[in-house]
């Protein structure tokens, strides 16, 4: 629902709250892990749940998007939805751009075992293989890695320059 002009800045949002969570996650592990008995991790667990609690709850209110009131046929709450969403009355352009993507991708049959085929075969494979190594070569990773080799102590006595590297090669090696 977000306008073009803000899309790829809506889209980097993503990691930068997984960069957010984990930043934090590592905060409430440390304070959590000073705490006596036995009860730190028990702190730090049920403190995860409550970004999931606040996202379900967050969730109901979530008004549906033109693009699925279209698809069940309620193009009249679609078009004043579409409205409401870019501040305009003016939006007949973009409506019937939704209208047109509706009907073709109702025409398609099988889409998942379309998919399959050989000629969509490059597109599927990248579509697999550019999240799997953003994963396995970001700055999540890093952070992983950077913890446990802080922790084995092979870094001596400059444990942050050997940080700053870490996370820095994914940023050179993955634009």
């Amino acid at each position: 629902m977000a306008p073009p002009r803000l899309r790829g800045a809506l889209n980097i949002m993503f990691q930068l709250a997984i960069t957010v969570g984990i930043l934090m996650a590592n905060l409430i592990n440390y304070g959590t892990n000073k705490m006596k008995g036995d009860i730190g991790w028990r702190v730090s667990l049920g403190l995860a749940a409550v970004p999931a609690i606040i996202m379900t709850v967050g969730s109901i209110f979530l008004p549906d998007t033109p693009n699925s009131l279209i698809e069940r046929g309620k193009n009249d709450i679609a078009r004043a939805m579409l409205q409401k969403i870019r501040g305009t009355t003016d939006v007949g352009e973009e409506f019937n751009d939704l209208i047109e993507a509706s009907e073709a991708s109702q025409k398609v049959k099988h889409p998942w075992k379309n998919i399959l085929k050989r000629r969509y075969r490059p597109q599927l494979v990248m579509a697999i293989m550019i999240p799997t190594f953003q994963q396995l070569t970001g700055i999540n990773r890093c952070f992983v890695d950077v913890v446990r080799d802080l922790r084995s102590g092979k870094h001596g006595r400059h444990p942050r320059v050997s940080v700053d590297c870490r996370q820095g090669w994914p940023s050179i090696l993955v634009p």
